[in-house]
């Protein structure tokens, strides 16, 4: 009888297009970490067939281990999925999407870490126990990518589709700078990578002051290739509320966080990075040009993010900032392991500007310079180049457009929180009407989930247009260069109203808040869609996913998501010396840390955490199938000129074999979900750098903002 019942199970399912060839794998023992010559357990698997789990971190530290995969989840929310689609369906698109590195040079003085002053601080985020890991997190994603340039999903002929191309949805680089930037270039582009910031030079990248440091005995420029910052003890006092792998204190030592003698200088040193085997496209987040995510840079962030005094405290007196403008005291911050670190100044640690960002993505590497090259020359021309917005037809039928959300102002009242600015939104419309006239299908990729599209700030409050200095930007560098009139200011709502008048529009694919989040968009009067929010590299889960446009035949069109941890060990080493550590092994260890990590890790006692519920992780998400309404139906306000196109590069061959996923349905909506902080308070760091500046401590700076 039981018998009966499961094969009776199968028909029903294969006819419904839910694949029930097997069930999910159960969970594996851990492994020993990986050699750099032995593939990973997680290399080639996607968590369709494994997932990767732990203990509850709020006890004592948790090491990670495999647990069974889980299946796509069919989710009818917009329409009902029609019986036999798995042998009619046909792939449309198929694509990565990357989102939140937060790659950071986490020796800067332009970090704000001392706003984490207690695990619970209202200023979460502004450290995170594994940013030195990032890098090698973010590699092993790309690795992990590069084995899935097949799908995991099977057309109705048993065939795989070939992965086209992937799209990064902002938050690339950390706090804005040229060094960050370029380090996310290179791990796309592939190359040898060195992570490590911090200068030797003393003649050419040391001002007056930190040459005076270095006489002094005070500041050592050898100490430049090693790792200096809150991570590591002997650099200033013990603080229990960062941790230094060598000596875990506080919550770090009651949770039995592991010990790693030299982890912070092991991740300083150069490795290759693969490169992405597909064209990659960018989308600019707040972090890639606010510092810290937060504030328009200025003059003042910029004087101390290139000098050599990184603060440890908030400046006293915020409420009056002129209290301090005294070089005797500034002087004495400088020396006080209290309050600030001597670190080794790096002039790479400078800020870029919008334009600097993109051509810094502009290597020739990838003809369209990661989509940068789409951009509208009209819309460069009357925006003085700061235009960052792009549209283009990856393959015939299909439209992406790019978003600018960052809310360019960068004020502290709108943390860091998006917005559509007028001239991107009047753009944006003509796009739209375009591609609805030629019944493409448009996925919209934007930094910023309509949720968080809710900044208020216009763009003219930044920081004012000056000059440009010697690094190429205005001494301002979050300065509006764009003359146009950022207002009136178009948010979440409105652009789910603007979608829904183009049922076209199919996903609006984002990032920001750290969190895997599905949500259906459903209109009564237009076309529905599908909200698609991915979990960052940065914070638990670290993973990234792959999305498939099926159409299905009948109809119908399905979205699968399919969610990728990155290709390094499962079973992290529990302690040791990490100078033997190998590439894969600090990419495993950073996974870890980020579980553990006390203010981001994952949900426990029945808390929706950033992992998502299933129904976010592996979907099905199915919608009506908006052409042939399209082609029956002109759109009311089209324009004329298409958008300018160039041809993708070709994808380098690959090859990687799957099997077939394992479904379940629900008609159950994802729940929404809270944003995470991502740091506040950089009027200290404005503050320390007007004082350093009217101290006469930059004094003699080759790379000064006034030269």
């Amino acid at each position: 009888m039981l018998a009966i019942v499961v094969v009776c199970l199968a028909v029903v399912a294969a006819a419904a297009g839910s694949s029930y060839a097997h069930p999910a794998r159960p969970a594996a023992s851990a492994k020993k970490p990986a050699t750099a010559a032995q593939a990973p357990e997680t290399a080639g698997e996607s968590t369709l067939e494994q997932t990767i789990i732990g203990n509850d971190p709020r006890e004592t530290f948790s090491f990670l281990r495999l647990g069974p995969g889980e299946g796509h989840v069919v989710r009818e929310d917009l329409t009902r999925a029609r019986m036999g689609r798995a042998q009619r369906r046909r792939s449309l698109l198929y694509m990565a999407q990357l989102t939140d590195f937060q790659l950071s040079d986490e020796e800067s003085p332009a970090r704000v870490e001392f706003l984490d002053d207690a695990i619970e601080s209202v200023a979460g985020s502004a450290w995170r126990p594994q940013e030195a890991l990032v890098a090698h997190q973010v590699e092993y994603t790309i690795r992990q990518v590069n084995r899935f340039l097949d799908s995991p999903v099977t057309q109705g002929d048993g065939s795989r589709a070939r992965m086209l191309n992937a799209v990064l949805t902002g938050d690339q680089a950390d706090n804005a700078q040229f060094n960050e930037t370029e380090w996310v270039v290179r791990l796309l582009e592939g190359g040898t990578l060195d992570p490590n910031s911090g200068s030797r030079d003393v003649e050419n990248d040391y001002d007056a002051f930190c040459q005076s440091q270095v006489t002094a005995g005070a500041l050592d420029p050898a100490e430049a290739p090693n790792y200096t910052g809150v991570q590591d003890y002997d650099d200033y006092f013990k603080s229990p509320v960062f941790y230094d792998p060598e000596e875990p204190l506080g919550i770090y030592a009651a949770r039995n966080w592991p010990t790693y003698t030299g982890l912070m200088d092991r991740a300083q040193k150069p490795f290759t990075a693969e490169g992405l085997r597909v064209p990659s496209y960018a989308a600019f987040g707040n972090h890639d040009s606010l510092a810290q995510g937060n504030e328009a840079p200025n003059a003042a962030f910029e004087a101390v993010g290139i000098g050599c005094v990184k603060p440890l405290a908030p400046i006293p007196s915020l409420g009056n900032p002129l209290d301090n403008l005294d070089p005797a005291y500034l002087e004495g911050v400088a020396n006080d392991p209290l309050k600030a670190m001597l670190v080794p100044p790096d002039p790479d640690r400078r800020y870029v500007d919008k334009r600097q960002f993109k051509a810094l993505h502009d290597t020739g590497k990838q003809a369209d310079a990661h989509g940068f090259a789409y951009i509208d020359a009209d819309e460069l021309q009357a925006s003085n180049g700061a235009a960052s917005y792009y549209s283009f037809a990856p393959k015939q039928g299909v439209r992406y457009i790019v978003l600018d959300t960052v809310a360019d102002a960068g004020t502290t009242a709108d943390v860091a929180r998006g917005n559509i600015d007028d001239p991107q939104w009047r753009w944006l419309a003509g796009e739209l009407d375009r591609a609805q006239q030629a019944n493409e299908l448009i996925l919209v990729f934007g930094h910023h989930a309509t949720g968080s599209l809710v900044a208020t700030t216009p763009d003219e409050r930044a920081p004012p247009c000056t000059v440009d200095d010697s690094h190429g930007h205005d001494l301002n560098p979050g300065c509006d260069r764009d003359p146009r009139a950022s207002t009136p200011l178009h948010n979440g709502a409105e652009l789910e109203q603007v979608f829904h008048r183009h049922p076209n529009v199919i996903a609006y694919v984002a990032g920001h808040s750290h969190e895997n989040r599905v949500t259906p968009k459903k209109s009564d009067t237009g076309g529905d869609f599908w909200e698609i929010k991915s979990p960052a590299v940065v914070d638990w889960p670290p993973q990234h996913r792959l999305i498939e446009v099926m159409d299905n035949r009948d109809g119908t069109l399905s979205i699968f998501g399919t969610m990728l941890d990155h290709a390094s060990p499962v079973a992290a080493p529990t302690g040791g010396d990490a100078a033997g550590f190998d590439d894969m092994s600090l990419a495993s260890i950073g996974r870890t840390l980020t579980y553990n990590d006390p203010q981001a890790g994952p949900g426990t006692d029945g808390e929706l955490g950033p992992e998502g519920a299933p129904t976010d992780r592996n979907v099905e998400l199915l919608l009506k199938d908006p052409r042939a309404r399209a082609a029956a139906e002109k759109p009311a306000q089209a324009t004329p000129a298409p958008a300018h196109d160039a041809k993708p590069p070709a994808a380098d061959p690959g090859h990687a074999d799957r099997a077939d996923e394992n479904a379940t349905r629900t008609g159950a909506p994802a729940a929404g979900g809270g944003l995470p902080f991502t740091g506040l308070g950089l009027l200290a760091l404005a503050v320390l750098g007007l004082l350093m500046a009217a101290g006469g401590l930059l004094a003699g700076r080759r790379l000064s903002a006034a030269d």
